[in-house]
């Protein structure tokens, strides 16, 4: 049989990081705490500017700043690499350094991407190098024998998947204090700053995730936030808000929340108004197995989330 493995040094991209390139990472890096965040944050974002660089090279669209890895407040809070292609998806773009045989792949990126590309940061950090890429990701560290070469990516990017199409979370690991992409126990993430939340509240399970609007909204971001409390016979009671960023006190107005049941029927609605410092759907149950969704919109824009019991 011919061996047909696939030799990364023979498919790998070179890519001149830009000046521009090195000050929007130093920009970025500058704004979290010394040590080990700075440096994470520098490194995405020399390895996302690199994959974008080459998918506007092939003159594939992209939504740089309407990436969660272009979002201050989200790379406090999550170690993400991702660059947004446009009406595709979320690509990962993760960094290793030099004489690297392996990268590592966060938790909270594993869900909400449509491909993983790896990027050789050089210890200079004014060259990289687009080594490959992989659909799926099953495993923590990725050896980088196992990539595929990069052109294979192209093919993808010009097969979107349908907008409907993505992984709902699934609410029943959050009781057992499991949390998967983006979404975070707000105990463990204050950088949420859910000024509102009452005493109450601390009696619920609650995980909350921020949500960047930027494209549509300037520079706006929201929290959608979930509650859960478990009921007899398996049954699971919801509350649902959305805040504001941590670094707003209002909501802007005329932003809708809205419950979607698995059809896709609207359950219940509530719009912001002026001054609105949260909003609240009404609480709802759910059974094992059940789907519903959250979506939020501001006119012709709108993000969903998809939920299962």
């Amino acid at each position: 049989m011919i061996n047909q493995r696939f030799n990364l040094e023979d498919y790998t991209l070179p890519i001149i990081i830009s000046q521009e390139g090195r000050d929007i990472a130093t920009q970025f890096a500058l704004r979290h705490p010394k040590g080990s965040k700075r440096e994470q944050v520098y490194l995405n974002t020399l390895a996302v500017w690199s994959v974008n660089c080459y998918l506007e090279w092939m003159q594939i669209a992209t939504e740089l700043e309407a990436s969660d890895s272009w979002n201050p407040i989200i790379q406090l809070c999550a170690n993400v690499a991702d660059l947004q292609v446009k009406g595709v998806g979320r690509l990962e773009c993760r960094p290793v350094r030099e004489k690297q045989q392996m990268v590592s792949i966060p938790p909270e990126v594993t869900i909400d991407r449509i491909g993983y590309v790896v990027v050789r940061i050089f210890d200079h950090l004014k060259t990289a190098e687009i080594l490959g890429f992989v659909k799926t990701i099953t495993q923590e560290m990725l050896p980088l024998g196992q990539l595929q070469p990069i052109e294979g990516l192209l093919v993808d990017l010009h097969s979107p998947q349908p907008a409907e199409f993505q992984i709902p979370v699934r609410l029943s690991l959050w009781l057992r204090d499991e949390w998967e992409g983006l979404w975070q126990s707000i105990y463990r993430q204050p950088a949420f700053g859910l000024r509102s939340s009452s005493r109450s509240d601390e009696d619920f399970v609650q995980g909350a995730k921020l949500i960047d609007l930027k494209m549509q909204l300037g520079s706006q971001s929201v929290v959608l936030w979930v509650a859960l409390t478990p009921e007899t016979e398996g049954r699971i009671a919801v509350r649902v808000r959305l805040y504001p960023a941590p670094q707003d006190r209002y909501l802007p107005p005329n932003v809708e929340l809205i419950l979607l049941s698995e059809t896709g029927d609207i359950l219940s609605e509530v719009q912001s108004r002026l001054q609105d410092n949260y909003i609240q759907l009404p609480r709802f149950r759910g059974t094992p197995q059940e789907q519903f969704s959250i979506t939020v919109r501001l006119r012709d824009a709108s993000i969903t989330e998809r939920f299962i019991f």
